[in-house]
């Protein structure tokens, strides 16, 4: 009897060890799962937020009322402080602000002078028949503070000037070391940009009359010239009326000066072949820009290549590149062309996605004349709507989308 009430006893005990142990396990289990499940149901929710969001602001209309631009500026301004901390030693957004304050010379002007900006904008009008309108609107008023506080935000000190500021920007710029394959494009096109301008300097000075006289003959005529100079004011010293023979005397002089004037002149001439060997020089550096230009990715690079690339320059013969361009494209005029370079490069940029929307570099100029004429149309449009809606000209569409076409098939972007 004692034992089967052990037994009974023993059997009560391992049940109840076992409940125990098994309930603690359960709430261990809802302990741990219940935090997943909130996060996802909260990462979800978030994303459904997200994807709402997205699909208002692709159905938005591109022209928005004046009132809301203020308050979008301010989102932008605070977005690019946020971006600006992030990416502190970023190679392209270094490089884009140095180029970007370019653009900043009449705002450092009015910092150093306690202007208000908003009337350097106004004072844009007065005389100056080029511009379209009569005064700033409200919608410019506004994207001009924006563009203030860009330069403003670009100074670290407020009694530094225009240059020393241009000139700290770019060498921060210089002090990073490209890392992506974007930045180290961007490294290598200015450096070929920087080639191709020194070739061309090259060009323009071997392109120049020199004399091919030696040193020692050059010597020679001018002292002969300060002799006979010499003795041609002798003949006039304290003299009031000259004699015949004195007369007959300051014609030799005269004539003589004329002749070793006209040594020294007949020997100045271009050195053809020097120019020749600049010039193949020049050609095989494009082509050279022009084979990079195919595996580029980067639309900094790409503009900097592009805008070096097609351009013609009135001092010398078309290169082997745009003579190309014309014959694929049959636009012959090079002034024409160099049209098209202008609105198709940032379309092409554009689709690499270089920054295009309302508040870009492109569009900031185009709106507030930064960098050419003034445009209130391209206030609040991306670069693609302003120019097909307002800036390119009927007749100019097939000529666009032909050179387009051109660029984008032969070089891949």
């Amino acid at each position: 009897m004692k034992f089967i009430f052990s037994t009974i006893l023993l059997l009560i005990l391992i049940f109840v060890l076992l409940y125990y142990f098994d309930s603690q396990t359960i709430e261990d289990k809802v302990v741990t799962n219940n935090p997943i499940n909130q996060v996802s149901l909260q990462h979800s929710a978030q994303t459904e937020k997200y994807d709402e969001k997205d699909k208002k602001k692709e159905n938005a209309e591109a022209i928005k009322p004046s009132s809301e631009i203020e308050q979008d500026v301010g989102i932008v301004e605070e977005s690019s402080k946020e971006d600006k901390t992030d990416s502190e030693d970023d190679y392209i957004s270094a490089y884009r602000d140095w180029q970007y304050f370019q653009n900043c010379y009449t705002d450092v002007e009015d910092f150093l002078k306690q202007k208000d900006p908003l009337d350097t904008l106004k004072e844009r009008f007065a005389n100056n028949p080029r511009e379209s309108q009569s005064e700033p609107t409200a919608q410019q008023n506004t994207y001009y503070l924006h563009h203030v506080d860009i330069c403003k935000g670009m100074i670290d000190n407020d009694e530094d000037n225009y240059y020393t500021n241009m000139e700290r920007l770019e060498n921060e710029f210089r002090s990073i070391a490209p890392k992506s394959e974007e930045e180290k494009q961007l490294e290598q096109a200015l450096l070929m940009q920087k080639q191709l301008r020194q070739l061309m300097l090259d060009f323009t000075y071997t392109s120049r009359k020199k004399s091919n006289l030696s040193s020692e003959q050059l010597q020679e005529i001018n002292q002969q010239i300060n002799q006979v100079t010499q003795n041609l004011l002798a003949v006039y010293d304290g003299k009031d009326e000259l004699s015949e023979q004195e007369n007959l005397l300051l014609q030799q002089y005269s004539q003589k000066l004329d002749e070793l004037n006209g040594i020294i002149a007949k020997s100045h001439v271009v050195d053809n072949e020097a120019s020749d060997v600049i010039n193949a020089q020049i050609n095989q550096h494009l082509v050279a820009m022009e084979e990079f230009l195919k595996t580029v990715i980067s639309p900094d690079a790409f503009l900097i290549i592009a805008g070096n690339l097609f351009r013609s320059e009135y001092f010398q013969k078309d290169s082997p590149v745009l003579a190309k361009v014309k014959q694929e494209t049959r636009i012959w005029d090079s002034y024409y062309i160099d049209i098209l370079n202008k609105i198709t490069m940032p379309l092409i940029a554009c689709s690499m996605n270089y920054p295009c929307d309302a508040e870009s570099d492109y569009m900031l100029s185009y709106c507030l004349g930064l960098r050419d004429s003034m445009f209130n149309q391209a206030c609040g449009l991306d670069l693609e709507d302003f120019y097909f809606n307002f800036y390119i000209g009927a007749n100019q569409l097939n000529d666009v989308n032909t050179y387009f076409q051109y660029m984008v098939n032969t070089y891949g972007h």
